[in-house]
């Protein structure tokens, strides 16, 4: 079974930002807060990172003839 590569990064945002809200916040409402703040952030960084780069080809060059 395939897996995406937008489902394991999402799945490592999640479990990212999970541990930080843990380490970092005491209260619920604090930790429930960061952890959607990180989560929405680093989700949200890597779409906007993939659609600026979607113009440029992956490829190597094309030879001029």
């Amino acid at each position: 079974m395939p897996v995406s590569h937008f489902f394991l990064m999402t799945l490592y945002a999640l479990i990212v930002s999970l541990f930080f809200a843990i380490l970092w916040r005491r209260d619920r409402r604090d930790q429930v807060r960061l952890l959607l703040q990180m989560f929405l952030g680093l989700v949200g960084g890597a779409l906007l990172l993939a659609w600026l780069m979607y113009p440029f080809p992956s490829g190597p060059p094309v030879p001029i003839p």
